[in-house]
């Protein structure tokens, strides 16, 4: 039983160290050059500064009078009074709560804004290295069909070949040619796209390979893990806060506000001063505030819920995929080197021993399964960024 403690131990601190973001060069750049990233990053920034914009206490009134007399012998007067409102405690405390709440949220913001393109560029390196394999196996073809036209334009001179072969391999040649440059003008489309995302630093971009995908050694561990770091969560869980502070403040707002203040009262000969004090009834003003802010949280409260329950299933359902891929891929990768026999096919079209629509069928066959499994790492690569995502 120890041992197999210590065992998940490893695996799980082997998980830890091994799970860091791929192509981490591509994502910095994109937090210091992407002028989208960046505006959002001031205007969350800005929205930060504007909820502590907010004071605790209203400003302070003050009010002031002249009078002249009619008639005119009973002189003037005038009067001043100065007075500051306040909330109850409860209330002021409340408020002061909220406006961390704003700040959190508008910081936040930025951060499901960062995670989204950091995903986005993610998956175009992703793109580009799948692009690259593909453009160099249609390579590798073209300069193979490219070879065979050479012969075969050579025997056909020297009358050791029919028309039919001679036209089989040329239009074999123009075939894989176009396919070749299909490929490559794919991978400029996903470069150019990495560029706008990443800037000049996209060009220095040649990764050939995906790096290796560990998968958790236990889901529900990893998930619980994750989760308090995923950014749509933490706005959920933020709003349905903010929600339920409303709530409270907007049950804190029934009981009274009070008013103090100076006053002073002067006319011809006689003078008053004294303190003033008001008190504000909240008798229509909150009618029906509290059930809305009670609705308003048990909706957040909700969306809060099926978000997490939906997040859930899908990431498990994400791993499952996962492991079912890699299987596959071992399975595709081992067979393909275990059968391949290029080597032979050469050797035998060249000893005659099958005839050039068979080497170009067996050729296909080859090219296809190099094909698969670049397909197959891809969606690996693709599913393994998704289960991550979440916490970029």
């Amino acid at each position: 039983m120890k041992k197999i403690a210590i065992f998940s131990a490893i695996l799980a601190l082997t998980w830890s160290l091994s799970a860091q973001p791929h192509y981490s060069a591509m994502l910095k750049a994109v937090e210091e050059h992407n002028p989208i990233l960046l505006a959002a990053q001031k205007r969350s920034e800005a929205r930060q500064a504007e909820a502590r914009v907010g004071v605790l206490l209203p400003d302070p009134t003050v009010e002031g009078a002249y009078y002249w007399g009619d008639p005119s012998e009973i002189g003037i007067r005038w009067d001043l009074s100065v007075s500051q409102s306040f909330e109850m405690p409860s209330v002021m405390v409340r408020r002061a709560r909220l406006r961390n709440i704003e700040q959190e949220s508008a910081r936040l913001s930025y951060e499901v804004v960062r995670n989204k393109m950091l995903y986005e560029t993610q998956k175009l390196c992703a793109d580009l290295i799948y692009c690259q394999a593909v453009a160099s196996i249609l390579d590798d073809r073209t300069a193979t069909a490219y070879r065979l036209a050479n012969l075969y334009q050579k025997r056909f001179d020297a009358g050791d070949c029919s028309i039919l072969e001679y036209n089989r391999a040329q239009i074999y040649l123009a075939k894989v040619q176009k396919e070749a440059a299909d490929a490559c003008l794919e991978g400029q489309h996903v470069r150019t796209a990495l560029i706008t995302l990443a800037g000049e630093d996209a060009y220095s971009f040649n990764q050939r390979e995906y790096d290796s995908v560990p998968l958790p050694p236990n889901f529900d561990d990893w998930y619980k893990e994750r989760e308090l770091q995923n950014p749509v969560l933490k706005a959920l869980s933020n709003h349905a806060d903010a929600d339920q502070l409303k709530g409270q403040l907007s049950r804190a707002q029934w009981l009274p506000s009070m008013s103090v203040g100076y006053a002073s009262e002067n006319i011809v000969g006689e003078t008053f001063r004294g303190v003033t004090v008001g008190l504000t009834l909240p008798l229509w003003s909150q009618q029906r505030a509290v059930r809305q802010a009670v609705l308003e949280q048990e909706a957040s409260q909700q969306e809060l819920a099926a978000e997490r329950s939906k997040l859930y299933a899908d990431l498990q359902c994400l791993m499952h995929h996962l492991y079912a891929l890699r299987l596959n891929l071992d399975n595709l990768r081992a067979a393909y080197s275990r059968c391949n026999s290029m080597l032979l096919l050469d050797k035998a079209l060249e000893a005659g021993e099958i005839n050039l629509e068979e080497y170009l069928l067996q050729l296909d066959s080859y090219v296809d399964i190099q094909l698969q499994i670049w397909q197959l790492a891809r969606e690996l690569e693709q599913s393994y960024l998704q289960l991550n995502s979440i916490t970029l």
